[in-house]
């Protein structure tokens, strides 16, 4: 088992915040695909219904579905990010973060809002597996 599975994904999912997002659409699904990890390839998508995250899934989008917003980026570029030596505004710059579909609703409604210090820990927690 590598870093990322499920039991990853349900803490993930655990972590997000209690309040309503606002100003996401009534339903979203936001798909992450971390590549150059150790294990290959690892893709999740999180789903949201009035602003609130209601569950997560390990693996890719079922076959027709499309997220919302699809966030890639290489795992060698998250592990600066949760040690500090890298900024998210950044990456995002130099092109180490790819965002694909509605990237105003990731920015000005998704980042602020997960950026707490429980969403961020689990995240860094799949380092230490």
């Amino acid at each position: 088992m590598g870093r990322y599975d499920q039991a990853w994904v349900d803490a993930l999912v655990a972590s997000a915040p209690d309040e309503p997002i606002s100003g996401l659409p009534d339903v979203l699904r936001v798909l992450y695909v971390i590549t150059d990890a150790p294990d290959g390839k690892f893709a999740f998508f999180v789903d949201l219904a009035s602003g609130v995250v209601t569950s997560g899934t390990a693996g890719r989008l079922p076959r027709g579905e499309k997220a919302g917003i699809t966030i890639t980026i290489k795992e060698p570029i998250l592990l600066q990010l949760w040690s500090g030596e890298l900024s998210r505004d950044a990456a995002f710059m130099a092109g180490d973060i790819k965002v694909e579909g509605a990237y105003e609703v990731w920015l000005d409604g998704l980042v602020p809002a997960f950026e707490n210090d429980a969403w961020s820990a689990t995240w860094a927690g799949a380092q230490s597996t």
